[in-house]
């Protein structure tokens, strides 16, 4: 008699409903979350479970209410989860952004989700960018970064949902721009060299780790240019070792304050 298959997990199941949903191909999924169309097979024949910032990026992908179990299991609390679906017109959405707040501990603040129903949930990364070329740490790839906390932010401030992340900002390389400890969003969709000409962007080396800075495309090469003028720009021609992460969008201050808290921030690029 032979031996019966056994039962795929529900998130497997969830995601191919998903994938059906949205009349994508896997590889066409797979683009759309950030991930290699090997990893959603797997995820389909339920032997690899996606990391929390996979969920993330899943639910924002399908919007209320579909994407609350994918929120779910990437960790937010489905009680304080919008009831709105995050694709309604922009017209739609009435936010100061004096009242942008950061999310801690994961579980969203019943007042800032009441205030902002119409918002994307963002994934804080346990990466950091550094403008100095050696990172004091070791490097963490996106494909092994974990979630540290969610960040609720506008659905305007999110070009692409599905393709936003954050991580955090280390030293002054970006002094006055961007403060030293910032945590910078960062959209993934946008990794044309073309497209990120003179914009402030994010690049990875697989030994230097994360850079932010302004790329500037010369004729011959190609270079990170930092704000702070006593670092020297970092060459990043060489493709098959730098890779463009994405284009900063958007990052939140935290100025210290006198007892050691930090006063969060907005600003835009």
């Amino acid at each position: 008699m032979p031996s019966q298959q056994p039962a795929k997990p529900d998130w497997s199941i969830q995601i191919r409903h998903l994938i059906v949903e949205l009349k994508l191909s896997q590889a066409g999924f797979a683009a759309r979350i950030g991930v290699s169309p090997a990893t959603v097979t797997r995820w389909i024949k339920g032997t690899h479970e996606p990391t929390s910032a996979s969920y993330l990026a899943m639910g924002n992908l399908a919007g209320s209410p579909a994407g609350t179990y994918f929120w779910e299991r990437a960790g937010v609390d489905p009680a304080n989860i919008p009831g709105t679906t995050p694709r309604m017109t922009l017209s739609s959405l009435r936010v100061n952004l004096a009242d942008f707040k950061l999310v801690a501990g994961r579980k969203l603040s019943k007042e800032i989700v009441a205030r902002k129903a119409n918002a994307v949930i963002l994934p804080l990364l346990n990466i950091t960018a550094y403008g100095d070329r050696i990172p004091p740490g070791p490097h963490v790839t996106l494909s092994k970064a974990e979630v540290l906390d969610v960040l609720m932010a506008p659905l305007n401030w999110c070009p692409h949902p599905e393709s936003m992340l954050c991580m955090d900002l280390s030293g002054d390389s970006m002094v006055p721009v961007i403060a030293p400890h910032a945590i910078i969003a960062v959209d993934t969709a946008v990794t044309d060299r073309g497209q990120l000409d003179k914009k402030l962007a994010v690049f990875s080396h697989r030994d230097l780790g994360f850079k932010v800075a302004r790329l500037q495309r010369l004729p011959a090469s190609d270079i990170l240019v930092s704000a702070n003028q006593k670092y020297l720009p970092v060459d990043v021609s060489d493709q098959s070792k730098w890779k463009a992460v994405g284009v900063v969008v958007w990052w939140v201050s935290r100025d210290p304050l006198p007892n050691g808290s930090t006063n969060d921030k907005p600003a835009t690029a």
